[in-house]
C-alpha cells in the first residue's frame, strides 16, 4: 500500500534582507516534515491561499491534514477584542486554515493540530482562547509554558483521559511534554472534548466527539519524536488513521 500524503499548512514569514526587503515566504520547519516522513507518511506543504478551488484541490490530494505552530490566533476569529498581551497575529493564515479544516473535515479526512494548530481547530468550531495564560482564573496557568530548554526536553507533566483516542495512541495517561505557548484554550468548542491537561489546568489536548477524527495537542511532539518513542507513536497512529 502506498504511503499516505499528509498536507501541512505552512506559516508565513517576512524576510527583510538587503536584496529582497519585505519578501514573504511560506515555510514549514523541517521537524514537521521529518515527523511525517519518519513515521510512514509523505509530507506535502500546502501554500496559503484564499482561493476555494485551490483549497478543494489540496484536500483532494491529501489523506490527512497537519496544522502547525506559529503566530497567535486573531481574537476577532472567536468574537473577542485584542488584549494587551496578545502577540503577533496573521489573519490571512487564520482564514485560510479555517477553510482548509472545514474542507478536509467535509471529506472525512483526519486532522492533527499542534500548538497554534489546536488553538485554530478550537476557534474554527466556535471555541475561545485565553490570549495569555495570565488571563486565566487565579491559581490556573501558573506553570512556565514558554520553556527556555532545548525543544526535545519535556518541561512539565500532563494527564491524559484514559478513554481517549490520544491515550490509546500514546499508550499512557501521564507523560512529560515540552511547552512553547502563551495562549491556551478557554471554552472548548462544541463537538470537542478536552482529553489532557497540565497540573495548572491548562488544556493540553482536545479531540472531536461529533464524528471524524480531529485531534489537537498544545505541546510540540514534532520536536520530541526523534528521541521519544511515545511522541513518534502519536505521528504513527495519526498517519495510520489516514488510511481509513
Amino acid at each position: 500500500m502506498s504511503k499516505p500524503i499528509i498536507g501541512i499548512a505552512p506559516g508565513v514569514i517576512t524576510v527583510n534582507s538587503q536584496i529582497f526587503p519585505g519578501r514573504q515566504r511560506d515555510y514549514v520547519n523541517r521537524v514537521y516534515l521529518r515527523s511525517i516522513s519518519d513515521n510512514g507518511g509523505i509530507p506535502l506543504m500546502l501554500p496559503v491561499t484564499d482561493d476555494a478551488d485551490t483549497i478543494a484541490r489540496y484536500v483532494g490530494l491529501i489523506d490527512g491534514l497537519l496544522l502547525c505552530g506559529g503566530d497567535d490566533i486573531d481574537p476577532l476569529t472567536y468574537g473577542e477584542e485584542p488584549l494587551a498581551k496578545l502577540s503577533q497575529i496573521d489573519p490571512e493564515r487564520d482564514t485560510y486554515e479555517q477553510a482548509l479544516v472545514q474542507a478536509t473535515h467535509a471529506q472525512h479526512k483526519p486532522i492533527l493540530g499542534i500548538c497554534r494548530g489546536v488553538q485554530l481547530l478550537n476557534a474554527c468550531y466556535g471555541g475561545t482562547l485565553y490570549q495569555d495564560t495570565s488571563y486565566m482564573p487565579a491559581g490556573q496557568g501558573t506553570l512556565k509554558h514558554m520553556q527556555l530548554q532545548h525543544p526535545d526536553y519535556g518541561m512539565h507533566h500532563i494527564n491524559v483521559e484514559a478513554d481517549s483516542i490520544l491515550a490509546e495512541w500514546l499508550g499512557q495517561t501521564k507523560l512529560t511534554v515540552n511547552s512553547f505557548h502563551h495562549q491556551t484554550l478557554k471554552q472548548v468548542a462544541s463537538g470537542f472534548k478536552a482529553v489532557a491537561s497540565a497540573p495548572d489546568q491548562v488544556i493540553e489536548a482536545i479531540e472531536s466527539t461529533a464524528g471524524g477524527l480531529q485531534l489537537g495537542v498544545q505541546w510540540h511532539p514534532e520536536e520530541m519524536q526523534a528521541v521519544n518513542p511515545v511522541m513518534a507513536q502519536l505521528f504513527k497512529h495519526f498517519i495510520q488513521a489516514t488510511k481509513g
